[in-house]
């Protein structure tokens, strides 16, 4: 009896890992066979959006699938506007970006759950809707760029800094000037709150002679912070040439490297730059927008915010600015 039972499990193994090997062999494959259609911000190979297509684009080489790529100009409107148009396509997946909110995308992510369309979130994340996110922990990433200010530019009570971002509730970065706003209160540095236009977001040159304006009515301003915008941030140098200013008169900090940004720390005009890392807010949510899809696999969060460029670390990441991928 015994040796029966004995053969009887040793078949029962041998079927099990004969029917698991033919349920391998069988799945079906995570990469061609679907299309994407992704949100990747500003403009077609702009400074603030051509490391996130490149990165996109290589995971889509990689797993073989059709990607179509939306840009908005940052637009929140226009970026719920092309989440609607992606989901009238039937697309397998869909990665947007939350900057309209999750309140304003709520019909469209019932949609999707309804249609069965798997939805990834990239660069901007949409609270309490539990989906994928890639990007950046806004607060703590504004928190966090207001203190290497205050570190890297020796602040300290008594000086005067502007913050120049979005301070309207609700309103994309508004979570990521909260941040620097809590951090320059607790470091007891006190500031000005200078809230951008929607032209200067779209046109980050249009930001020069507004902050010009300012140091020129108050020439005692040790630093301007920029929470969240890459494009005004690459302009910081010019507002500071501008306003008759040398480098290291002020300090200067906001987010995201780019080629313009890099000459600007080499020439000592911008103090530091907030590195989001936006090749991975490409290259991520295609694979877990795929995976998600074939697997099921989901719910993943990745915070691509991976330090800081100063004048002291600049030239060891030059060269891969230049290839487009920092």
């Amino acid at each position: 009896m015994k040796r029966l039972f004995g053969t009887i499990l040793v078949a029962l193994a041998t079927f099990a890992i004969g029917a698991g090997a033919v349920s391998a062999q069988d799945r079906e494959p995570v990469d061609g066979n679907m299309t994407v259609y992704m949100q990747l911000g500003g403009n077609p190979g702009g400074p603030a959006t051509l490391a996130r297509e490149l990165g996109a684009r290589d995971a889509a080489r990689i797993l073989d699938i059709n990607l179509v790529e939306q840009h908005s100009q940052w637009n929140p409107q226009r970026m719920l506007q092309q989440a609607n148009e992606a989901l009238a396509a039937a697309p397998d997946a869909i990665i947007v970006m939350g900057h309209p909110g999750t309140e304003a995308m709520t019909a469209f992510l019932n949609r999707a759950k309804r249609d069965g369309v798997t939805v990834v979130v990239g660069n901007n994340n949409l609270p309490g809707s539990g989906l994928s996110y890639f990007g950046l922990d806004n607060y703590e990433a504004g928190a966090n760029l207001a203190r290497l200010s205050v570190q890297e530019g020796g602040l300290s009570t008594g000086d005067k800094v502007v913050v120049y971002g979005a301070f309207i509730e609700g309103a994309p970065g508004a979570n990521v000037a909260q941040g620097s706003l809590a951090a320059l209160d607790e470091a007891g540095v006190a500031y000005d709150k200078l809230q951008w236009s929607n032209e200067a977001v779209q046109d980050p040159s249009l930001a020069v002679p507004v902050l010009v304006s300012y140091l020129e009515s108050n020439p005692d301003t040790k630093a301007i912070i920029v929470p969240g915008h890459g494009g005004i941030t690459a302009f910081l140098g010019k507002v500071l040439r501008d306003s008759g200013k040398s480098a290291g008169d002020v300090v200067t900090a906001g987010f995201d490297i780019s080629p313009a940004a890099i000459d600007e720390v080499k020439k000592g005009y911008l103090t530091l730059v907030l590195d989001q890392q936006p090749y991975l807010q490409g290259f991520m949510p295609v694979m877990a927008a795929v995976l998600q899809k074939k697997y099921g696999l989901g719910g993943l969060f990745l915070n691509t915010g991976g330090g800081v460029v100063t004048k002291d670390n600049v030239d060891l990441i030059e060269s891969l600015v230049a290839q487009g991928l920092r």
